[in-house]
């Protein structure tokens, strides 16, 4: 990498950051071969492009959605176990894992060809106590299902037709067999993003998340993407969740949470899911 790409990246974020680096690196950022970058905290990342979001927030900042990663660090307790589902490159499971090591992770990614991006990028970080997982996650097991995973939009991997039609096909796993298959008895923490297929996911994650003891889950909610998922309407995924005893909050600009009394049916937002009592 330059050494205008290292002192821009080491500068703390700014109003018009993101909208000053698409003018001055334009056409690094047009190119479609992958690369490393070198991020915070020492951490590395091989990059599909830098075209996608995820790839253009490690090369602008280092990392991809610090305040998640910084969450995610926040809330987990010792040793505890994280799920981070749709793990994509690794840029969520690499940052925490960088930090605290004495978590367990385990990703799972349904494109095989992102899948190899995130064991490269596990591999070069030397990460520990991390189990990959190339499935599909979904309430049904072995299930063989199509999946669209367009080049360019790497971060963008559905189960539906929404940016590409290039098929890969993918095998299903549920939640709950990823756990009798690794013999876990919690888990602390649940990162998700399937591009509107939580509510699937959570019907395979049944029994784990009907406990009292159920994991924290944080996740997107965009109504068009749920709503293009096959047969789950927008809100369906917080619904499956406020139905097995979960509360519902959403993250508000300033970066505070606010519990949602209704569920939110349009729009975008970060949310937050937990059976704890929150302070």
């Amino acid at each position: 990498m330059g050494l205008m790409d290292v002192i821009y990246r080491s500068l703390p974020v700014f109003k018009g950051k993101d909208r000053l680096a698409r003018i001055i690196f334009n056409k690094k950022i047009k190119r479609k071969n992958s690369f490393w970058i070198k991020g915070k905290g020492g951490c590395e990342y091989l990059v599909p492009n830098i075209i996608e979001n995820v790839g253009f927030e490690i090369f602008v900042n280092g990392i991809y959605e610090q305040g998640t990663s910084d969450f995610i660090i926040k809330r987990l307790p010792s040793n505890g176990v994280f799920l981070d589902l749709g793990a994509n490159i690794g840029a969520i499971t690499i940052p925490v894992q960088s930090r605290r090591n004495d978590i367990r992770i385990y990703c799972v990614e349904a494109a095989p060809w992102v899948f190899e991006f995130l064991e490269r990028n596990l591999e070069r970080n030397e990460v520990t106590n991390v189990k990959t997982f190339n499935k599909a996650l979904y309430y049904t097991d072995s299930e063989t299902l199509n999946f669209y995973s367009p080049e360019e939009k790497f971060g963008k991997g559905s189960l539906s037709p929404v940016f590409t039609n290039k098929v890969i096909p993918v095998i299903t796993m549920r939640v709950d067999t990823l756990m009798e298959e690794q013999g876990l008895t919690r888990v602390d923490m649940i990162k998700i993003d399937v591009e509107g297929y939580e509510y699937h996911a959570f019907r395979g994650a049944s029994v784990l998340l009907a406990r009292s003891d159920a994991p924290d889950i944080i996740f997107e909610f965009v109504d068009w993407a749920e709503a293009a998922a096959n047969g789950v309407r927008a809100g369906d995924a917080q619904q499956i969740l406020k139905n097995l005893g979960y509360r519902i909050y959403y993250f508000k600009e300033t970066g505070k949470m606010k519990e949602a009394q209704e569920i939110i049916k349009t729009g975008f937002c970060m949310l937050f899911a937990t059976k704890k009592t929150m302070n």
